[in-house]
Order: C-alpha cells, then sequence, then structure tokens
C-alpha cells in the first residue's frame, strides 16, 4: 500500500483554445522562443489570480493572436503529474474567432497556420509540438470529435 503524504502540491491551471477553419482545420501558433524549441501549439498559457478558466482562455487568444472568440464546447480537463512537487491541470476549450484578424503577438508567436489532420501528424511525428506530453492527447481528443457543454464549468463567486 502506497503511503499517502497530507502535504498538498502545488499546481499549475491553464488554458488551451482549439480555433477551427471553415474547412475543419486546426489553428496552431509557433512559439518564438528559443527555449521552447519554436514548436507549435494551441493558443494558451497559466491563469492569473482570480481569474476563472473562461478569461483565462480569453486572455491568451487576446494577447498571443489579437482576436476576440466565442466558446462553443468543451474538449476537455486534463490532469498532468510534472513531478514530485507540481500537477498542471489543463482546461481545453474549442471556440470560433467573433471578431479581429489574426495578428501573431511580436516576441511571442512566430507564425500561425490552420492545419489539417494530416500535416498534425506530421508535426507530431517531427517533435515540432509544444508540450506534447499535453497538447497531443488534446488534439487526439479534438479529432475524435471530444466534446462536452461549456456549463460543466462553473464558476463560483
Amino acid at each position: 500500500m502506497v503511503e499517502l503524504s497530507k502535504e498538498r502540491l502545488p499546481v499549475s491551471v491553464s488554458a488551451a483554445v482549439f480555433i477551427e477553419d471553415e474547412q475543419g482545420r486546426l489553428l496552431l501558433l509557433q512559439q518564438s522562443s528559443e527555449e521552447k524549441g519554436k514548436k507549435w501549439s494551441p493558443p494558451s498559457g497559466g491563469m492569473f489570480p482570480h481569474e476563472d478558466p473562461f478569461e483565462n482562455a480569453r486572455r491568451e487568444v487576446r494577447e498571443e493572436i489579437g482576436v476576440e472568440i466565442e466558446f462553443i464546447d468543451l474538449i476537455g480537463i486534463y490532469t498532468i503529474d510534472r513531478g514530485d512537487k507540481k500537477t498542471s491541470i489543463g482546461f481545453v476549450f474549442r471556440a470560433k474567432i467573433t471578431s479581429g484578424d489574426i495578428k501573431p503577438a511580436k516576441g511571442e508567436i512566430d507564425n500561425y497556420k490552420f492545419f489539417t489532420i494530416g500535416e498534425i501528424k506530421e508535426l507530431i511525428a517531427g517533435d515540432l509540438l509544444y508540450k506534447p506530453e499535453y497538447n497531443k492527447k488534446c488534439i487526439e481528443d479534438w479529432i475524435d470529435g471530444k466534446s462536452f457543454p461549456i456549463g460543466v464549468i462553473r464558476p463560483l463567486i
């Protein structure tokens, strides 16, 4: 039997937004940072204090590509063990652009592209997906059409 500790682990919380174009291709952003390997991922990032997952997602999309969104549904809520001292929780939304034109944030995003499923599989095979331990499963669930009502997330005051 595993002995459980009463120590609470630090938790990081983030949100990602999957945006499709009219052809059903997925928007991915190429990271500017050499540290991030100039790899590709959906618009995403960590939650600030006092934000809820919706505010987190809207802010990240605004900051990274300068557009406003409307949520369609929830692809999933994911947890990942980040080692002895940290756990991450990620909310992954499906959304559509409601206003603005995509303008990548200088110094943060080098490029953007709407990818077909085949092109995404090539990114994965070429190890060009940022945080594959997280994004690969989310993309697989997107491909499989996973969908949960947005109302399953209920911010409480």
